[in-house]
Order: structure tokens, then sequence, then C-alpha cells
């Protein structure tokens, strides 16, 4: 069937899981979704040629109602096999369900009411536990978002698509597309996942949705946001990472309505990103630093400026920290005598 003439089905959600030589996580990751308390499902399972037992693990699914597999000839990457999880599913609202993530059984319907609260909802997302591989909480990713964040954000709440590009200027306030639904016309209107991006594209993909669109936020974590060594971002070299932050963000900075305040802090924060890359005990970090420094005066050469702001922040961060384990071992001694 031509993409253009298949059939939309209103309500239904199209969980898309990309799977890649994480055979290790596939058994929660299905059950979870197919545990979903919302009933009009259907998890579409792409397999992009992994070298362990994914397959084998996922054959086991594929009599199920609800379960789409589909095993590819050709390895195309994660961005190739989401993007082609869009074009075969038919929900009205999709789902990227990383296949080392997993998820509580009313996800997807809170996140579909929470979309339904608004026409002009263009996202849905969550709040996320961390967990390691072995489902052990580590925290949640609302802690550790910038204090505005976690006013604003205390409660369910829609964010205003301005407001919401500001929070994404800041961090990826989205950090992890397993807890994020979407609305499929979103990509009628502004695409689908980038691959110009190795880290970062989802995070381009929510700034160019909120252009238009505003962002549900559901303050429950009903979402597990797996923590290892095999992450796209832990796998990837800081030299492509940071690349793409500059490419990113200092684009964002020149494209978005803000006051000369609000770019100037930006740039200040951007600049306070990459100290955070410089100032570590690494070789590569030094290495990295003339790379850098052509990314940015590419992509937004008014930003040097604020690279001793910048980094001078970073310099305070560290010290205040270090005074502060200091005054602790004090105390500690302290009461010992």
């Amino acid at each position: 069937m031509d993409k253009t003439d298949k059939i939309i089905v209103p309500g239904r959600v199209s969980l898309v899981v990309a799977s890649y030589n994480h055979a290790g996580f596939l058994n929660r990751r299905m059950d979870s979704l197919i545990a979903q308390t919302y009933e009009d499902i259907e998890i579409v399972v792409i397999d992009d040629c992994s070298p362990d037992n994914s397959v084998d693990i996922l054959r086991d699914y594929e009599d199920h109602p609800k379960v789409n597999l589909i095993i590819r000839k050709e390895n195309g990457g994660w961005v190739t096999v989401s993007n082609q999880g869009i074009d075969v599913s038919t929900g009205e609202y999709v789902l990227f369900a990383n296949c080392d993530d997993s998820c509580g059984p009313t996800m997807v319907e809170r996140l579909v009411a929470a979309m339904q609260s608004s026409e002009k909802t263009g996202i849905a997302f969550c709040r996320s536990y961390m967990v390691d591989e072995n489902d052990a909480v580590l925290g949640d990713d609302f802690t550790v978002r910038s204090a505005d964040f976690r006013a604003y954000c205390a409660a369910d709440v829609v964010i205003p698509k301005d407001q919401a590009n500001r929070f994404l200027l800041h961090s990826c306030v989205i950090p992890n597309l397993s807890a994020c639904l979407f609305r499929r016309q979103c990509f009628e209107d502004h695409g689908n996942l980038s691959a110009e991006y190795r880290v970062c594209c989802d995070w381009d993909l929510f700034f160019r949705i909120a252009q238009t669109y505003d962002i549900s936020y559901v303050a429950t974590a009903l979402n597990n946001f797996r923590q290892h060594r095999k992450t796209i971002r832990s796998v990837t070299k800081d030299k492509v990472v940071y690349e793409e932050y500059f490419r990113l963000l200092l684009g964002q900075v020149n494209s978005l309505n803000l006051s000369a305040r609000e770019r100037m802090s930006a740039r200040t924060h951007v600049m306070y990103l990459w100290a955070v890359h410089v100032l570590v005990p690494s070789r590569n970090s030094w290495v990295n630093i003339p790379y850098h420094l052509r990314c940015v005066l590419i992509y937004d050469p008014a930003s040097i400026v604020f690279l001793i702001p910048g980094f001078l922040k970073r310099v305070l961060e560290i010290g205040c920290k270090a005074t502060g384990k200091m005054l602790r071992i004090l105390k500690r001694e302290a009461t010992q005598q």
C-alpha cells in the first residue's frame, strides 16, 4: 500500500520498537507494552539485523494479535528503523519504545489522556525513573532539571510552545523517547527523525514540533529509562556529541524568538556545557578543543564572547562542590573527636 493511501486509525497508538542487540532487555520491554491498559495499540517491532539472539526472543511474540514483527535484511541504524516504524504503523499517535526500556501498565493511557486534553498538544511525555541493568531505581529525571522547570511542572501541565522551546534550549527536558507520545500529524508538519544527528535527533525533533505545538507533561513517573554502557549516547564519542550540541543549540539561539537577555543567557549556557566537557581529567576533552572551537565559530561566532563567563560558571561550580565536600569531611571528623 502506498504511504499516502494508508488508513490512519483515530485513537490508536503505534508503539514502535527499534530492536538492535539488546536481547537481555527485550522480554521486559515487550511484556510491559503488551500489559498496557490502553486497549487500541499496535506494537511494531523492527529488528535491525541484531547480532545477538534478539530475533529468537521476538519470535515468541510474533503471534500476539497486537504485534507486527519485521526482520530487516540490512542494518539501517536507529533513525532509519524508527522512521520505518512511522511509515508502516497506522496509529493516530506514535511512541518510540526503545528496546532496552520498560514502562508501567498505565503509561500509554495517561499519555493519551494528556494529549487529548488539548488539540494544540503535539507531544505528551511523562516523568521517568532512571534504572540500572537490573531495574534498580537510581533516581528520576525530574530532580536533575532546572529549578524553573521543576516549579512549572510540579503537577500535570500543558507547556505552551514558546515556553517549551525555552526549556529545551536549557536542556533536553524530554530525555527519553520511550516516555514520549507524538501526534502523527506532527511528522506530516515537521518531518520525521533526522539522520543528520546521531545523538540529538530526538532533541532536534522536539524543537521542530515546538514551533507550532504545545507539549503536555504528566508529572507521574510511568517510564523506566535504562542506564547502561551500550546506550547511543554512551557509545558515541564526545567529539561528535558536542559538535551536535553546538549545531543544534546555537542554531536555535539564532532562530527562536528570544529577547537579547535570553540570547545572552543561552549562549553562556552553551559555553558552560562546553566547559563541563573541557574541565575534566581527560586528554580527549583537550584534544577536541580546536575542533569544537571551529564548530562554534561556524554555527554562532557571537558565542565566543560568552566563553569566559560560561567557563567561569563551571569553575565556580566545581569550587563550590569541592568546598562543600571539604566542609562535610571536617564536620564528620569534628563529630568523631
